[in-house]
C-alpha cells in the first residue's frame, strides 16, 4: 500500500476531522430539523425569508467581529457604536443633512469610534476586553445625552427604503448583507493585511518578530469593526424608521456566540466568513423558534445565554479533538514515511 493510499483523505479520521471543521453546518441542520418537527410554521418561505431579514443586521456585525476575533482582540462596545451612529445618522437627517452624506459621515464617526478603542489599547497598552466594555459604556451614555432618552423620528422616505425596501424580490437589508459578507471574506482571505492580522492572532511575538506592526494592524482590525458597526446601525435605524435609545444592546453577545458556533477561535488563529454566517443563522432561528412556540421572553434570555454557553464549550471540545487527530495523523505520517524511506533514514543517522 502506498503513502497516498495510506493518508486518503476518505479515512475515519480524516472524515472525523472534516465533520468537526463543519459542526456549525451539522448544528445548522439538526435545528432546522427539530424547529420544522415542532412548528409547521417554521419552513414557510415568508418566515424563512423574515428570519434571514432579522439576522441580516447580526450578521453585519459578527462578519466584522470575525475579523476582531481572529486576530486576537475584542470588542465589547459593537453595540453602543451600532447605537449611536444610528442616533447620530438619525438626527442629522432631521437637521436637513441629505441622507446620502448623513450615511457616509454616520460610517466614517464607526470608524473614528474603532480607532478610539485601539489607540486607548495601544498607546497605554490596554487589555481590549475591559477597555472595550468601559468605551462601551461611555458611548452607550451619550446616546442618552444626546437623545435625551427619546427615539429620533421624522426620517426621510429615501433613507427609510434602505431598511424596508426591496430589489428584485429581495429585501434590500439582505443585500447589504451579503456585500458585507463577501467583502470581509476577501478582506480576511485574499489581502496581506487580513493574512497578517489572522497571524498575530494565531501567534502574537512571532508575527511581530517577522515583522508585522501590531499597531498598524490594530487599527485596521478596530475601524473596520467601527464601520460594519455603524453600517449596522444604519440599516437598523432604516428598518424601524426610527432611531431608537436601545438599538445594539446586547447584540455584541450574539455576535460572540454566532462567530465561535461558526469555527473561528475565541483566543484568534483562525477567521471562518461562512461558519459565522451560520452560526448568525443559528441565533437566528432559536429566537424565531422560541417566538413560534410562544415561550416566555424571560426564557428567551435564560436560552441566549445557554446557547452562548454551548458555543464556547463546542468550542473548546472541538478544537481539543480537531488538534488529536491532527497530531495523530501527523505522527503516522511520519513515522510510514521512515519505513518507507528506510536508506533515507540510514543515510540522515550516518
Amino acid at each position: 500500500m502506498s503513502l497516498t493510499q495510506k493518508t486518503s483523505p476518505l479515512s475515519g479520521e480524516a472524515i472525523a476531522t472534516r465533520l468537526l471543521d463543519n459542526m456549525v453546518v451539522l448544528i445548522f441542520l439538526a435545528l432546522a430539523l427539530a424547529l420544522a418537527m415542532v412548528s409547521p410554521l417554521f419552513l414557510t418561505p415568508d418566515n424563512v425569508l423574515n428570519v434571514i431579514r432579522q439576522v441580516s443586521v447580526i450578521i453585519i456585525i459578527s462578519v466584522g467581529f470575525t475579523l476582531v476575533l481572529g486576530s486576537g482582540e475584542i470588542d465589547l462596545s459593537v453595540g453602543a457604536v451600532m447605537g449611536l451612529t444610528g442616533v447620530f445618522m438619525a438626527q442629522m437627517m432631521v437637521a436637513g443633512v441629505p441622507s446620502f452624506l448623513a450615511v457616509i459621515l454616520g460610517l466614517g464617526i464607526g470608524v473614528l469610534l474603532g480607532f478610539v478603542n485601539a489607540a486607548l489599547i495601544t498607546v497605554f497598552n490596554l487589555n481590549p476586553l475591559i477597555t472595550t466594555l468601559a468605551t462601551a459604556g461611555v458611548f452607550r451614555g451619550f446616546i442618552y445625552i444626546v437623545t435625551n432618552t427619546k427615539p429620533v423620528s421624522g426620517l426621510p422616505a429615501n433613507f427609510i427604503f434602505i431598511g424596508q425596501g426591496s430589489v428584485l424580490g429581495i429585501p434590500i437589508p439582505i443585500l447589504i448583507m451579503i456585500v458585507s459578507v463577501i467583502a470581509i471574506f476577501i478582506l480576511i482571505n485574499r489581502t496581506v493585511f487580513g493574512r497578517r492580522a489572522i497571524a498575530i492572532g494565531g501567534g502574537r511575538n512571532a508575527a511581530i518578530v517577522s515583522g508585522v506592526s501590531l499597531p498598524r494592524i490594530r487599527f485596521a482590525v478596530y475601524g473596520v469593526m467601527g464601520l460594519m458597526a455603524a453600517l449596522a446601525g444604519a440599516v437598523q435605524t432604516a428598518r424601524s424608521a426610527s432611531a431608537q435609545v436601545g438599538a445594539g444592546d446586547g447584540i455584541e453577545l450574539d455576535a460572540i456566540a454566532a462567530v465561535v458556533i461558526g469555527g473561528t477561535a475565541l483566543w484568534g488563529g483562525n477567521a471562518r466568513i461562512i461558519g459565522t454566517v451560520f452560526g448568525c443563522l443559528i441565533v437566528g432561528m432559536v429566537a424565531n423558534g422560541l417566538n413560534l412556540l410562544a415561550i416566555n421572553a424571560n426564557w428567551q434570555v435564560v436560552a441566549k445565554g445557554a446557547l452562548i454557553l454551548l458555543a464556547i464549550v463546542i468550542d473548546s471540545v472541538s478544537t481539543q479533538l480537531v488538534q488529536q487527530l491532527r497530531r495523530r495523523s501527523r505522527l503516522r505520517t511520519e513515522r510510514l514515511q521512515a519505513v518507507e524511506s528506510p536508506a533515507t533514514t540510514e543515510g540522515v543517522l550516518q
